[in-house]
């Protein structure tokens, strides 16, 4: 895919794993710290522009997850610069992002959300397909539909990039998520051309 490098963390069996992939001539990116839940990063540009990167896979497990996020408070504690924080974070805030299946729950919605207030992160929205995660097909040929990923920052971030833009591309087949797209469009990055491919397919 033309990526020249990767830092990454370890899947456990099926479950889990995070890598970034990225090109050396276009940035620097140096690992602070990694646990299996999430791997958090300072990124550079060739302009000299920098900030921190915290990328997630969070557990299904509730336990695991209280202690991911108890983890990120520490960080949370240390940050002076702008901060992205972005994945999958297997929670949602509200009962407008889950379609189907059992009763939202509300304490779980209200966890999330106070976690991300507490250490002052915005929600960035996104564009494209409401939900980034789809169930399999259960009795009757239903599924639940969540977004369960999504891009964070704090106010620092927004502001450095307050031209970002994050998309929800479409889902491919061999994945149950949708991947998310998020574009800098700052200009203070050198733009590339666009090369044409073509696939026979």
């Amino acid at each position: 895919m033309g990526f020249q490098t990767f830092l990454s963390v370890k899947n456990t069996g099926y479950a889990g794993g995070i890598m970034v992939a990225y090109r050396e001539d276009r940035l620097q990116i140096s690992m602070i710290s990694k646990e299996e839940q999430f791997i958090h990063l300072k990124v550079n540009n060739n302009l000299g522009d920098a900030w921190l990167l915290t990328v997630v896979y969070a557990s299904p497990h509730e336990r695991l997850k209280r202690l991911m996020w108890e983890s990120i408070r520490k960080i949370a504690a240390t940050i002076n610069q702008p901060w992205l924080v972005v994945g999958y974070f297997n929670d949602i805030v509200c009962a407008s992002e889950k379609k189907g299946g059992g009763q939202v729950s509300v304490h779980k919605c209200n966890v999330f959300r106070e976690n991300m207030e507490d250490y002052y992160l915005l929600d960035l929205g996104a564009s494209g397909p409401k939900f980034t995660w789809r169930g399999p097909i259960f009795h009757g040929g239903q599924r639940i539909f969540e977004r369960l990923d999504r891009a964070l920052s704090n106010e620092e971030w927004k502001l450095k990039f307050a031209n970002c833009q994050v998309r929800v591309l479409t889902r491919v087949e061999f994945s149950d998520h949708h991947p998310i797209m998020i574009t800098l469009n700052n200009n203070s990055f050198e733009r590339c051309p666009k090369t044409f491919h073509f696939e026979s397919a």
